[in-house]
C-alpha cells in the first residue's frame, strides 16, 4: 500500500506526493502574472533587453503584429522548468494598452508522470515609444546618396522602374538586419534619379547590384558632415552609378563590326554580330570591351518587305514606310528567305547597308 501524500493525504506516487500535488510543486513553467512590452507604434518593432527587435510584418496587419509581439514577449518572459514543454495562449480580453490572456503549458513534470496542462492568467501592458530607426527616418537622417545617371542620354523610364524595384527589394531584405536600412526619399529629373539612403552599407550593396545588372561604372565621393562623440570625423558618401550609353536591343560597334545587344546582366553582355551572324559574350574585363562604341538606339530599327529573291542574286526589299526599294546580299540572312513577309532590320545610313535582325529578337522586342 502506497504511503499517503504528505500534502493532501491521498496515495503518493513520487517523492511522497500524489500526481496533482507533485505537478503543483513542480510547475512546467515560471512566469510573472503581469508582463510589459514596449513597442514602436510606427513600425511595430519591440524593445527587448538586447535592443529593438524589428518584425518582418506590415504594421497594417494588426493581428499578425499582435501575435508576433506576444510570441516575442513569451520567449523573453517564460522560463521552462521541464523538457519538451509546449506553450500556447488564449486572449480573453483586449484593450488599447493592455491585454488579458490564459497561458497554457503542456508537458510532463516528471518522466514517470502522465502528460498534463497548467493554466496561468497573464496581464500584458503595452507602452509606446518611437524606435531608433523610425526616429532617424522622421528626422531625415541618411548616410548616403545614390545617384543614377546615364552616359550621354537620359535614364529611361524602364531603367528607373527596374532600379527603384531593385532598391525596394534590397531594402526590404536588409530590414531587421541593418538598423539604418531605409530610404527617406528619392527624386528624378532630366539628369537621372537620386535616392537618400539611411545605411552606407545598403547603398554600396545596391550600387554593386546595379553596376552588375547594367554593366555600369561607379564612383564614390565623401563629404565631411561633422564629428562623432569620440571626435572621429563623420562622412556622408555619394555613390554615382553611371549606366552605359547603350542597353538591351541597342546597336553597337565591336572591333568595328555592327552588333545587336541581345541581353545585359550578371556582368556580361550577350551580342549578335550582324555581319558574321554569330553570337558571342563580352564583359567589361575583356579586350573587346575597349573597342565598344555606340552605334544606334534600338528604336531606329525599320521594317522591310521581302519582294523577291532568286538564288545567287541579291534579295529585293521594300521599305514598309517609304516604299523605297533596296537590295541586300542573301548571305546576310539567317536560313530561309521568306518572300512576301516583313522583316525587321538596321539600316546603316552612311553606307546604305541593310542588316536583317534575328527573328527571335524581333519578336522579343515587339512584345
Amino acid at each position: 500500500m502506497a504511503a499517503p501524500c504528505y500534502l493532501c493525504g491521498t496515495d503518493s506516487v513520487l517523492d511522497g506526493l500524489c500526481t496533482e500535488c507533485y505537478n503543483k510543486e513542480h510547475p512546467l513553467i515560471q512566469v510573472e502574472s503581469n508582463l510589459g512590452l514596449t513597442v514602436c507604434k510606427r513600425c511595430g518593432a519591440a524593445k527587448t533587453p538586447e535592443g529593438w527587435k524589428t518584425l518582418a510584418l506590415s504594421i497594417d496587419d494588426a493581428d499578425g503584429v499582435l501575435e508576433a509581439h506576444l510570441n516575442l514577449l513569451l520567449d523573453i518572459s517564460v522560463k521552462r522548468l521541464s523538457k519538451k514543454v509546449e506553450i500556447s495562449y488564449e486572449v480573453t480580453n483586449r484593450l488599447d494598452k493592455s491585454l488579458y490572456m490564459i497561458l497554457i503549458a503542456a508537458g510532463c513534470s516528471h518522466v514517470s508522470l502522465p502528460h498534463h496542462k497548467e493554466h496561468h492568467e497573464i496581464q500584458v501592458r503595452f507602452a509606446y515609444e518611437t524606435c531608433r530607426t523610425c526616429s532617424m527616418m522622421s528626422g531625415g537622417y541618411y548616410e548616403a546618396i545614390l545617384q543614377i545617371r546615364a552616359d550621354g542620354r537620359p535614364v529611361t523610364e524602364e531603367e528607373e522602374e527596374e532600379i527603384t524595384a531593385l532598391v525596394t527589394e534590397l531594402t526590404i531584405a536588409a530590414y531587421g538586419k541593418d538598423k539604418r536600412a531605409f530610404v527617406i526619399g528619392s527624386s528624378s529629373d532630366k539628369y537621372g534619379v537620386d535616392y537618400w539612403i539611411g545605411s552606407e552599407h545598403l547603398c554600396r550593396r545596391i550600387a554593386s547590384r546595379i553596376e552588375t545588372r547594367f554593366l555600369a561604372t561607379r564612383k564614390t565621393n565623401y563629404k565631411l558632415v561633422g564629428q562623432e562623440k569620440g571626435g572621429k570625423d563623420r562622412y556622408r558618401i555619394t555613390v554615382l552609378v553611371r549606366l552605359p550609353r547603350f542597353g538591351t536591343n541597342d546597336f553597337i560597334l565591336i572591333d568595328g563590326r555592327p552588333c545587336l545587344i541581345v541581353s545585359m546582366d550578371l556582368g556580361h553582355m550577350n551580342c549578335y554580330d550582324l555581319i558574321q551572324r554569330t553570337r558571342f559574350t563580352v564583359t567589361p574585363k575583356s579586350v573587346k570591351w575597349k573597342t565598344v562604341e555606340f552605334l544606334a538606339s534600338g528604336s531606329v530599327r525599320r521594317e522591310y518587305m521581302i519582294v523577291s529573291h532568286v538564288h545567287g542574286q541579291p534579295v529585293q526589299l521594300m521599305d514598309s514606310k517609304t516604299f523605297e526599294m533596296a537590295e541586300v546580299e542573301e548571305a546576310v540572312f539567317d536560313g530561309v528567305i521568306p518572300v512576301g513577309e516583313t522583316i525587321t532590320a538596321l539600316l546603316l545610313e552612311d553606307s546604305g547597308i541593310i542588316l536583317p535582325l534575328p527573328a527571335h529578337n524581333t519578336e522579343a522586342a515587339e512584345n
